[in-house]
């Protein structure tokens, strides 16, 4: 590694960037991840603000395992890679850092992240391998103990709030049965005829009758009415 790392400082000398990047992208595809990595690293130091070139040593770093500095390497990154190739970048180095840490909410938290970046139909395919990879680490990792209680209280604490707000429809569904009653008893006193007054009988009617003819006759001359009976002094 070391006489590979002179010879690259050699060749940097008397080679144009360009060459070297190639050399770097072949080295990479042949699975010599290692040495394409030193090469990028060395051409990084001399552009720094060459974006595509922090990505390349991110992605070599990632493929040896320096998780760590390939997470790094990635905050050099500049608006020459394309948003949705750096996103992915992003992602799939957390995972293989929770991966690595055996950290099963870390796992949990990046699946989710590329899940959303899939969602819009617009990742790479590489987003779409490590969900794959993510989903398959947590279907066989169980969540830590303490995560487990969260996760219980989580629920518990949701039953409760089920069970209030079921209490909370029971009550406005009596109140609502209790103006259904108020409104039914309203309008059958609404609907209920005034109270007729009782079909007079015959008898009745002709007493009625007699008792306004009487009142109506003049009375004579002594003062008497038809009745005979005295109805005081006439002056």
């Amino acid at each position: 590694m070391i006489l590979l790392l002179l010879l690259v400082l050699q060749i940097g000398n008397t080679t144009a960037p360009a060459e070297l990047a190639r050399t770097a992208e072949e080295l990479f595809l042949s699975g010599q991840y290692a040495d394409a990595s030193e090469i990028w690293n060395e051409l990084l130091l001399g552009m720094p603000h060459r974006g595509r070139i922090a990505y390349n040593l991110a992605a070599s770093l990632f493929m040896i395992d320096s998780l760590t500095a390939a997470d790094s390497t990635l905050s050099l990154v500049r608006g020459d890679v394309q948003e949705d190739t750096l996103a992915c970048a992003v992602a799939l180095t957390d995972l293989a850092l929770a991966i690595q840490m055996d950290d099963y909410s870390g796992v949990e938290k990046t699946v989710s992240i590329i899940r959303e970046n899939i969602s819009d139909g617009s990742s790479p395919q590489c987003e779409r391998t490590g969900l794959e990879a993510g989903l398959n680490w947590l279907e066989n990792h169980e969540p830590p103990e303490s995560q487990n209680e969260d996760q219980q209280d989580q629920n518990g604490d949701q039953e409760d709030q089920n069970e209030d707000q079921q209490d909370q429809n029971e009550d406005q569904q009596d109140r609502n049965e209790d103006q259904q009653d108020q409104n039914e008893e309203q309008t059958e006193e609404e609907q209920q005829p005034p109270p007729q007054i009782d079909e007079m009988t015959p008898e009745q009617a002709q007493a009625i009758l007699d008792l306004i003819e009487e009142s109506q006759l003049p009375e004579d001359s002594t003062g008497t009415t038809k009745a005979g009976f005295p109805s005081g002094p006439v002056w």
